[in-house]
């Protein structure tokens, strides 16, 4: 991945898989590489073409094989200004 999403990811789901991702997950691969937000995930041979975007809001395209291990942030939906339902810290 080119450019990292956010500079932390919120209670990070370390057991999730790329079949379980869905657009608007921020996601990790564990490569060191920053985590990005999924924007488009479509089946692919034996696997998933991701398409992601960056903090720059570049996106680009990864092709992964099916059960590849990603951190998940679990709340990022929620924490998106697109969030379809008004948040406010508690």
């Amino acid at each position: 991945m080119q450019s990292g999403y956010r500079q932390h990811m919120s209670q990070p789901n370390t057991d999730s898989r790329i079949d379980d991702v869905a657009p608007g997950d921020v996601i990790d691969l564990g490569t060191g590489e920053p985590a990005c937000k999924v924007v488009h995930k479509e089946p692919a041979g034996s696997g998933f073409l991701v398409t992601f975007e960056g903090d720059d809001g570049e996106t680009f395209q990864r092709e992964l094989p099916e059960g590849t291990p990603v951190r998940r942030s679990l709340e990022s939906k929620w924490e998106s200004t697109q969030s379809p339902t008004a948040h406010s810290e508690s």
